[in-house]
């Protein structure tokens, strides 16, 4: 999967923040601070080509129609797929990536449950 640059991250991160579509001219509004009304119209245009984001319907703003648009990906999709990229790549062991994730101390017993959970799921799935 395709990264994001910093401006298209910041769209990003407003869509999955928002979880709603999201117009023109709404997305010019939330980021009026940070980006211009043109800078808007590329990051959505870049979005749309590298398939992170989807038209929806068309929504009156004013006096015109506008279209929306929502995310194909979500915030943990997008993330997870850049590390399992980097480790297809070679670039990361997934190995440390889980045992950094482990040693966080914001794991908790359910947590470590669920992942187990997973494992054991998948480990059924290679074995048939």
């Amino acid at each position: 999967m395709r990264s994001l640059k910093k401006g298209e991250r910041e769209m990003m991160e407003l869509f999955w923040r928002e979880n709603r579509p999201l117009s023109h001219g709404d997305l010019s509004e939330l980021l009026k601070d940070t980006m211009s009304r043109n800078t808007v119209y590329l990051h959505l245009n870049n979005l749309l080509d590298k398939g992170f984001l989807q038209t929806g319907l068309s929504v009156r703003r004013g006096r015109t129609y506008g279209r929306t648009f929502t995310p194909t990906v979500s915030k943990t999709e997008y993330y997870a797929r850049q590390v399992a990229d980097a480790a297809r790549d070679g670039d990361v062991l997934l190995e440390d990536v889980v045992s950094y994730f482990l040693g966080d101390e914001h794991i908790t017993t359910a947590t470590l449950d669920e992942i187990e959970k997973r494992i054991q799921e998948k480990r059924r799935k290679l074995e048939s």
